[in-house]
């Protein structure tokens, strides 16, 4: 049975961070879910949360592309979360930041393709003119 609260699931990285605070500053007391936030190193900066959000720095690895270990979170999230009465979009929101990093973006649009019931949110940022 899915809750009434929709189970949330917030991924970003550092430069997320002041979207992020404002995002969850609007969540209900009774939010329930995750914040995985892809970082160039362990220490998280503090972002208030409802209690029942669950704050999970994802540390980047040394060399690594950003975006990488954020998609792989998201990955493992659907499928641990969105499978059989859990699927429907009722039951989970989602939101994807580092908007411009190709890799996330093709991974979205890849997650999609397969899930095409999720309720995916995105940033928008502008793009240099050209």
């Amino acid at each position: 049975m899915i809750a009434r609260t929709p189970r949330h699931l917030l991924i970003g990285d550092e430069q997320d961070v002041s979207l992020l605070r404002m995002v969850l500053a609007s969540f209900p007391e009774d939010a329930v879910g995750e914040l995985l936030l892809e970082l160039p190193n362990p220490e998280c900066p503090p972002i208030p949360a409802p209690d029942g959000i669950a704050l999970r720095p994802l540390p980047r690895a040394v060399g690594a592309p950003p975006g990488v270990r954020a998609c792989m979170a998201l990955g493992a999230w659907i499928d641990e979360w969105v499978l059989d009465e859990h699927a429907s979009a009722k039951g989970h929101a989602i939101f994807v930041g580092m908007a411009g990093n190709p890799f996330v973006e093709r991974w979205c649009e890849a997650m999609l393709g397969h899930h095409p019931q999720l309720h995916l949110h995105r940033p928008w940022r502008a793009s240099a003119p050209q």
